[in-house]
């Protein structure tokens, strides 16, 4: 589900694994698609928390993305997500 960003106008998804882990790294850049609109960016922690208080990684959504989407938060969207 694409997430806002509070008082900023961004948004954002929530990636569920711990990218420290999955990948080595606190910071991974990757091809994203939305929906199927590629993006090319990176999936990092802004200082969000999971419910349990655990970090929480994301995915930033660019607001041309959600406008050729055709979505805003509050909605679903699909992810693929490709390390490069």
């Amino acid at each position: 589900m694409i997430e806002p960003v509070p008082d900023k106008g961004g948004a954002y998804v929530r990636f569920p694994y711990d990218i420290r882990k999955e990948f080595g790294k606190g910071r991974v850049k990757a091809e994203i698609t939305f929906d199927g609109e590629p993006y090319c960016g990176s999936i990092v922690n802004m200082g969000v928390k999971n419910p349990d208080g655990s970090i929480c990684y994301i995915i930033g959504i660019r607001k041309e993305i959600r406008n050729k989407i055709g979505k805003q938060p509050g909605d679903q969207v699909t992810v693929t997500v490709k390390e490069v």
